[in-house]
């Protein structure tokens, strides 16, 4: 069975005693892995259309996925091209890393991982649960090998050329540890969430628990900016011992490069031992349960059995945003679909989740330098902030992973077919932004009082009027969730999200410092009016629509 191995993975025939001893069938391991690869390269979504770019259909998928990458490696190795400290470029370096791989886990990887048909089709064909979690690690190691090779070699000849073969060695190693540890976590993460959900709530979990990996380390590597002066960091540039290196698990990994280039502090031999023992330490902890991992995949295939009820915030919101009759209905349907499509969720909350960090770090040197009382005039106003997750979420408007399902409409006589746009559109703003907007209300009321009344209704009021105006704008011109979700799709979407990123930080930023400034409710006042009459005239205008 082993020459079933697609060329160049010979290799791995040298694992064959260690995976035995594992409980491993090797020959269905080598059989599966070709199939999956295959199966994953043919695919015309997902992974496989974004791997085989290529129009020649032998170009390998692993070759492919180094070339794409490569790119972004590029990107990232100025970080150790510019003539800073090593122990500066190499913490950011690191850093960047571990967050771009777990952005590509977030669109790529995690369909791999959490496939739970594997069990079914296989299983019973007599391959074993450790067998199955193999093939599928396997697989993903093979791409992320790829990846992480793509995305910090060119880093690695920098190393090279400035500082000599060892350091560049070094590295290597590191680069190739931070894989290993970054997968783990991922794994675990998965492993415990699988282990104590099930049914649609372990599917929103699975959300929450990706998008705050990514959130979390994008943090982390904020911390300097984020505390206050009193904090020195000035252990940073000169390898100095801060608390801030224990929590700050990708600067780990650049002890080791470190020690190669001479550097034997006491911060040098920390970070190494503690990329050394955290990685090898994970890695135990998941081989221990590796099978475990496989029964609890099946949980995905569940829908739950508790009966949904219609909850008392989703009657309250469809009462104050759409009322009675026609516009009710599509609000409906707009907030079950919300509810049900994991593929939007995944594209959509990640760019809300960094709407708010955004503007949180980039504010944060200028806040710094404040007392309380002056940083609060602004802090109130950060929750507009949101709105950078608006074009992704109204763009991904018009796909679904089921899009067959709203072919009925396409039979049905609507009077006034902008109305299903704009009920889905309010069923966005209530379901996924208002929450949070309210979340951040609690925290503006607590930082600045009865003051920050006004700034919180704005940033509400704002959302909701921009909300409309890309709803019209950029709002599906066909039947929303009519279209299929892949590769292509989103590259648009994170393009146009990106855009509006961009235009929309330089609107923010001068709308923030008005604000702060002026600190008025008066004109707080003024500007909840003037945004609640252009809400209600592009809201009007959805009824000349046509979709």
């Amino acid at each position: 069975m082993t020459d079933q191995l697609p060329k160049g993975l010979g290799w791995l025939t040298h694992w064959r005693g260690w995976l035995t001893r594992r409980g491993v069938n090797f020959d269905q391991f080598c059989l599966l892995l070709s199939t999956k690869l295959l199966l994953v390269t043919r695919s015309s979504s997902g992974l496989g259309l974004r791997l085989n770019q290529s129009a020649k259909p032998s170009a390998h998928p692993l070759r492919t996925s180094f070339l794409w990458n490569l790119l972004i490696g590029g990107a990232l190795a100025i970080f150790l091209a510019l003539p800073l400290p090593l122990m500066f470029g190499l913490s950011s370096f690191t850093s960047a890393l571990f967050l771009m791989f777990f952005l590509t886990m977030l669109t790529s990887y995690a369909t791999l991982l959490l496939d739970p048909k594997d069990r079914l089709i296989f299983g019973v064909r007599g391959v074993g649960d450790r067998t199955l979690n193999a093939v599928r690690v396997g697989l993903v190691t093979l791409f992320l090998g790829a990846t992480m090779l793509a995305q910090g070699g060119p880093a690695i000849i920098v190393l090279v050329l400035r500082f000599g073969p060892l350091v560049g060695l070094a590295g290597f190693v590191s680069v190739v540890l931070l894989g290993v540890f970054a997968l783990m976590i991922a794994l675990l993460f998965y492993l415990l969430v699988l282990r104590f959900f099930d049914g649609e709530k372990l599917k929103n979990i699975l959300n929450i628990v990706q998008i705050a990996l990514v959130a979390g380390i994008y943090l982390v590597s904020q911390l300097p900016n984020l505390l206050p002066n009193s904090v020195d960091f000035s252990g940073l540039l000169h390898t100095g011992f801060s608390w801030w290196y224990l929590i700050a698990l990708p600067v780990w990994f650049a002890g080791l490069p470190l020690l190669a280039h001479g550097t034997f502090t006491a911060l040098a031999f920390l970070l190494t031992g503690l990329s050394l023992v955290g990685t090898i330490a994970l890695t135990w902890v998941y081989l221990h349960n590796a099978a475990a991992f496989e029964q609890y995949l099946e949980k995905l295939d569940q829908s739950g059995t508790t009966i949904r009820h219609n909850s008392r915030y989703f009657r309250l919101m469809r009462r104050l945003f759409a009322g009675h009759g026609d516009e009710a209905a599509y609000f409906t349907l707009g907030w079950r679909m919300l509810q049900s499509e994991r593929e939007y969720k995944l594209r959509v909350y990640p760019q809300l989740v960094y709407g708010l960090i955004l503007p949180l770090v980039i504010g944060a040197n200028v806040l710094r330098e404040m007392s309380f009382s002056q940083a609060s005039h602004y802090l109130v106003y950060l929750g507009v902030g949101v709105i950078f997750g608006l074009p992704t979420a109204i763009w991904f408007l018009a796909y679904s992973s089921q899009p067959e399902a709203m072919g009925v409409f396409r039979y049905v006589p609507l009077a006034h077919p902008g109305l299903l746009l704009r009920g889905i559109v309010k069923a966005v703003f209530a379901r996924i932004f208002l929450p949070l907007l309210l979340v951040i209300a609690v925290v503006a009321l607590a930082i600045g009082g009865v003051h920050a009344i006004t700034p919180v209704a704005l940033s509400m009021t704002l959302t909701y009027m921009v909300a409309l105006v890309y709803g019209r704008i950029m709002g599906p011109k066909r039947l929303p969730f009519s279209e299929e979700f892949g590769p292509q799709k989103g590259m648009q979407g994170g393009a146009i999200g990106f855009a509006t990123v961009f235009f929309g930080m330089i609107f923010l930023a001068l709308f923030i410092l008005v604000g702060g400034i002026v600190f008025s409710p008066w004109l707080d006042l003024a500007a909840i009016a003037l945004a609640a009459l252009v809400a209600w005239l592009i809201g009007r205008g959805y009824k000349t629509m046509v979709i």
